[in-house]
C-alpha cells in the first residue's frame, strides 16, 4: 500500500481546497459555536445519543482547563483540555442513551493567574431544540497576520537546495532516488499552500511518554545501529505520516491514552551503560499526535430520598438508569527526554481522521539536519487543515545521540503509572523513513529493524507488522 498512491484517495480534497481558499482570499465562514457570547453564559447544546459530537467552546486564551460534571471535581471524573490562542477548547462527546434530561458540566480554566469557570449544558436527544441547538463545525477565522506558506512549483521542488527548502519554511526534502515514498509524500505537501501555526507548547505535566525498556508501553519498529548495544551516531532525522485514529470503547471513570509518534533514540538498554554523560539516562526526541478517552457519569449514581425521620439523617437511595458521556480529545505534541513532560501544541485543531505529517531531527535553524546542531527540531503539519509549525527545543542539557530511529504507538505514563491503552482499533503509518548522518535515506524495514509488541509474555496490547516499504500496520488488542 502506497501512501502517495492508494491512501491519498481518502483525503478530502474538496474540503481542503475550500479551507485553503478561505485562508488566502475568502471571507470567514461559520465560526465556533457560541464564540461571541458572554463567557459566563452556559453553552447549551443537544448532542445525538450513540454518536460522537465534536464541541468547540470559548474559554480563556492559552489556558489549562478541566471538564467535569457540575459540583463533582473528583480527579477520576475529570478531563483535561488545553485552549488555543483564541481560548477555544475542542473535544467530542457521545451520550449512552436518549433523554430529555439536561446534564450540566463545568469547565474550569486557568491562564496567567486567572481562573474562570464556564458552564456547558448537554441534552442527549436525536432532535435539537430552538434553545439547545446541535453543535456546529468550527472553522478558524482568517487573520491579517496569518503567514501562509505558498505552494512550490514542480521545478522549485526539484531545483532548490536543501537549505533553501528549510529556510523557506518547508520540511527537509527526502532523497527522491533513495526514498521515493518519502519524496512523494513531501512533494504533495510542499506543492499546496498552508498556514503557519504559532508553535506554543503547553506542558501536560502529569503525562509523560517514556523510553522503552521492556516493551510494556511501546509497539512499532525501531532501527538500531549495529551492534545494537553500542550507541553510534547513525540517524539525524526520522519521519512518518498517518490519519489520526478514532478512539472508542472507553473505560468508566478511567482515562486511557494512545500516542502515535516518530522519534530518535529512547532505548533504556543503551544508556546509561554506554552514554558518555555522567548519570545520563536515555535521551529521546519525539513528536506526534495523542488520543485520550474516558466515560463520565451523566447523572448521579443514586439520589437521596426524603428521610422518614428528620432526626435520623440517614439517606435512602434509589438507583437511576445509567447515563454516561464518552469524552475524547485529540492533540499534537512533542517531548524531549530527559527533563520534559509531554508538551501539547494547543494551536493545532486536531480532529480524528486528519492526515498528519511529522518529522523530527537535530540541527540548527535554517540548516540541514546534523547531530552537532544545537536544537531538537520538529516539523508538524495537519495536512487536512493546511496548518503547520516548526518547534525548536534548545538542547542545553540533553544531547540526542542519534543511535536509533522509531515509529511507535505508545501508552504514556500518567502520574508515574501506566494507564490503559486507548482503543484505536487499527491504523496505519505511512512514509516511515529515516535519514542517516551520511545523508543516506532508509525505510523502517531494514535487516536491523526491531519489531516491538506492547505487552508481556502472556498478553498483547498493541502490535505492528510490515505491510510494505512505505506502510506499517498497527492493531489494538487490549487496554492493559
Amino acid at each position: 500500500m502506497n501512501f502517495a498512491g492508494k491512501r491519498v484517495k481518502a483525503i478530502r480534497y474538496g474540503a481542503y481546497v475550500t479551507l485553503v481558499g478561505s485562508l488566502l482570499t475568502g471571507p470567514p465562514q461559520t465560526f465556533a459555536q457560541d464564540l461571541e457570547s458572554i463567557p459566563s453564559a452556559p453553552l447549551r447544546l443537544t448532542v445525538t445519543p450513540h454518536a460522537s459530537s465534536r464541541i468547540a467552546m470559548k474559554t480563556l486564551p492559552k489556558a489549562i482547563c478541566v471538564l467535569h460534571a457540575d459540583g463533582d471535581t473528583a480527579p477520576s471524573r475529570s478531563f483535561k483540555l488545553f485552549s488555543d490562542e483564541e481560548g477555544m477548547v475542542r473535544f467530542s462527546v457521545n451520550p449512552s442513551e436518549e433523554s430529555e434530561e439536561v446534564t450540566t458540566f463545568a469547565v474550569d480554566c486557568t491562564a496567567d493567574g486567572q481562573t474562570r469557570t464556564f458552564a456547558l449544558q448537554l441534552r442527549p436527544h436525536s432532535t435539537a431544540s430552538a434553545d439547545m441547538p446541535a453543535p456546529v463545525a468550527d472553522e478558524r477565522r482568517p487573520q491579517e497576520s496569518d503567514i501562509v506558506r505558498r505552494a512550490l512549483t514542480n521545478q522549485e521542488a526539484l531545483d532548490l537546495s536543501n537549505e533553501e527548502i528549510i529556510q523557506r519554511d518547508y520540511p527537509p526534502r527526502p532523497n527522491p532516488n533513495q526514498a521515493p515514498g518519502a519524496y512523494a509524500t513531501w512533494f504533495r505537501l510542499v506543492t499546496q499552500p498552508a498556514r503557519r501555526v504559532e508553535p506554543r507548547q503547553a506542558a501536560h505535566s502529569a503525562l509523560q511518554a517514556s523510553t522503552e525498556a521492556d516493551s510494556d508501553n511501546w509497539s512499532g519498529f525501531a532501527l538500531k545501529n549495529a551492534p545494537n548495544e553500542v550507541p553510534v551516531a547513525t540517524y539525524d532525522l526520522v519521519e512518518g505520516a498517518w490519519y489520526v485514529p478514532t478512539v472508542t470503547h472507553p473505560l468508566f471513570e478511567q482515562m486511557t491514552y494512545s500516542l502515535f509518534w516518530v522519534g530518535l533514540d529512547g532505548d533504556d538498554g543503551v544508556c546509561p551503560k554506554y552514554c558518555p554523560q555522567s548519570g545520563h539516562t536515555s535521551d529521546l526526541w519525539q513528536a506526534g499526535t495523542g488520543q485520550q478517552i474516558e466515560s463520565l457519569p451523566g447523572r448521579p449514581v443514586a439520589t437521596a430520598a426524603v428521610r422518614a425521620n428528620t432526626a435520623s439523617l440517614i439517606p435512602v437511595t434509589s438507583p437511576l438508569p445509567p447515563l454516561t458521556y464518552t469524552v475524547s480529545s485529540y492533540f499534537a505534541w512533542t517531548e524531549l527526554v530527559p527533563g520534559q513532560s509531554i508538551s501539547v501544541l494547543p494551536n493545532f485543531n486536531v480532529s480524528p481522521g486528519d492526515e498528519m505529517f511529522v518529522e523530527v531531527w537535530v540541527g540548527n535553524k535554517g540548516a540541514n539536519p546534523s547531530l552537532s546542531g544545537a536544537y531538537a527540531i520538529a516539523f508538524v503539519e495537519d495536512v487536512s487543515k493546511a496548518e503547520y509549525t516548526y518547534i525548536y527545543n534548545a538542547m542545553s542539557k540533553v544531547k540526542v545521540l542519534g543511535y536509533q530511529a522509531e515509529w511507535i504507538m505508545e501508552r504514556p505514563f500518567e502520574g508515574g503509572v501506566l494507564p490503559g491503552l486507548a482503543d484505536y482499533t487499527e491504523t496505519y503509518m505511512y512514509s516511515p523513513w529515516t535519514e542517516k548522518t551520511d545523508g543516506t535515506w532508509l525505510s523502517y524495514d531494514q535487516n536491523n529493524a526491531v519489531q516491538i509488541t506492547m505487552g508481556g509474555a502472556d498478553r498483547t496490547l498493541s502490535s505492528a507488522i510490515v505491510i510494505d516499504t512505505n506502510t506499517i500496520y498497527f492493531a489494538w488488542a487490549a487496554f492493559n
